[in-house]
C-alpha cells in the first residue's frame, strides 16, 4: 500500500510501528523523528487529533498516518499535520486532485502553514 505526501507524490518512508493515540505517551517525544499512527477504522479520528495536537505543541519531526484513512480524508489528513498519508492500492488507482485539494478556501487555519511566515522588518 503506498504512502503519499500532500502533492499525491509516493514516498519511499519506511514507517515505524503505529501508534494508538489513545494509548501512548505523547509527552517525550520531541526528539523522536518519525511517529506513525493507527486509523482503526474509515470513521476513526483519534489520530488527526493526536496529530494536530502534537504539531500544535511544535513538533518537527514526519508524522504517518497508517490504515483505513479514505479518499475523502486526505486533503484533512495534510491539514492536520500528517507529513505522509497510507493508500490502499484500491484508492491510489482511484487518487484524483480534488481528493488532495477539495475546496479552494479554508475557515480553519492549519496546524502547519504550507507557507513559512514572513518577519516583519
Amino acid at each position: 500500500m503506498p504512502l503519499i505526501n500532500s502533492q499525491g507524490a509516493v514516498t519511499a518512508l519506511s514507517p515505524p510501528d503505529a501508534l494508538d493515540p489513545t494509548q501512548s505517551d505523547m509527552t517525550s517525544v520531541g526528539d523522536v523523528l518519525m511517529i506513525a499512527f493507527a486509523f482503526d477504522s474509515p470513521v476513526d479520528g483519534k489520530a488527526f487529533s493526536a496529530a494536530a495536537l502534537l504539531r500544535a505543541e511544535g513538533y518537527g519531526g514526519t508524522l504517518i498516518g497508517v490504515g483505513p484513512v479514505g479518499l475523502d480524508r486526505l486533503a484533512y489528513g495534510f491539514r492536520a499535520g500528517f507529513d505522509v498519508l497510507e493508500l490502499t492500492d484500491d484508492e491510489w488507482q482511484q487518487l484524483q486532485p480534488h481528493h488532495l485539494s477539495p475546496f479552494p478556501h479554508h475557515y480553519q487555519p492549519e496546524t502547519r502553514p504550507s507557507q513559512p511566515l514572513k518577519k516583519s522588518a
